[in-house]
């Protein structure tokens, strides 16, 4: 069986300041070829698959600082291409400051995701200064048994492969789901940062406004205060935070 892997790589850039009273907004990115395809790696059995894929955001980025875990493997016969009959995706994050070289073939993309009023299709937009690739995604529900299982396909045709598009909608999916339980969220920043900052992280994943009261309340036991304040906009300074490494020793 021929077995190839890719990797899904996630990363933050700041909107132009709308207000100059407050901090620049962030955008979620993401990172395609010129094939509108994500970079790939070779699997081998002579290391780890997870190593591999490591390997090769070394290779792409010349750093060894990002986040990654493995997202889905993608066994689907109507996904085969001709070097690859199953797909191991991994799922990187990766702060744009870290990166000491970017790939000519490789682009970051704005990611604009819409819900359609009353229906179960989102419009996708991913977009930068040279592109805009747009598709439409559905999730069907099916019932297997006594289980629901959650099918997305893509709705139309469209410059984007199908396993690409999934592949994305798996990705937001899992980021969203880990930001609520795990630390995922700092590797989008950098080590010294504002609450604001941590906050329009949290706020570009999980689609959403948050109340700032709640939000610092809860994500409290997780950050540490600096002795450093920042003033990046016309409005107060901004205290420093680090993240808090005894949250994760005390983690059950």
């Amino acid at each position: 069986m021929k077995i190839q892997g890719n990797l899904i790589i996630f990363s933050t850039d700041s909107e132009e300041r709308k207000d100059v009273r407050k901090l620049k907004e962030k955008k979620l990115q993401l990172v395609l070829n010129e094939n509108n395809n994500f970079p790939t790696f070779e699997i081998n059995s002579k290391e780890y698959i997870k190593k591999s894929a490591e390997n090769k955001i070394e290779e792409l980025f010349k750093t060894p600082q990002f986040y990654i875990e493995q997202l889905y493997t993608w066994g689907d016969p109507s996904y085969h291409i001709n070097n690859s009959e199953l797909t191991i995706s991994y799922l990187a994050i990766i702060n744009k400051k870290n990166i000491k070289k970017m790939p000519k073939n490789l682009q970051f993309y704005d990611i604009h995701i819409e819900n359609k009023e009353n229906s179960s299709i989102q419009h996708i937009t991913l977009s930068n200064k040279n592109k805009k690739i747009q598709y439409e995604i559905d999730t069907i529900v099916k019932r297997v048994r006594e289980n629901i299982e959650y099918i997305n396909k893509l709705v139309g045709k469209y410059e984007i492969n199908e396993l690409t598009a999934i592949i994305i909608h798996a990705g937001i999916k899992r980021l969203r789901n880990r930001i609520e339980n795990t630390n995922i969220a700092f590797s989008f920043l950098d080590k010294e940062f504002a609450i604001s900052e941590l906050q329009q992280i949290y706020e570009i994943i999980l689609d959403k406004k948050l109340v700032a009261a709640n939000f610092r309340k809860k994500i409290q036991p997780m950050i540490k205060k600096t002795d450093k304040v920042v003033k990046e906009s016309a409005y107060r300074p901004s205290n420093q935070y680090t993240f808090n490494e005894e949250f994760i020793r005390n983690w059950v």
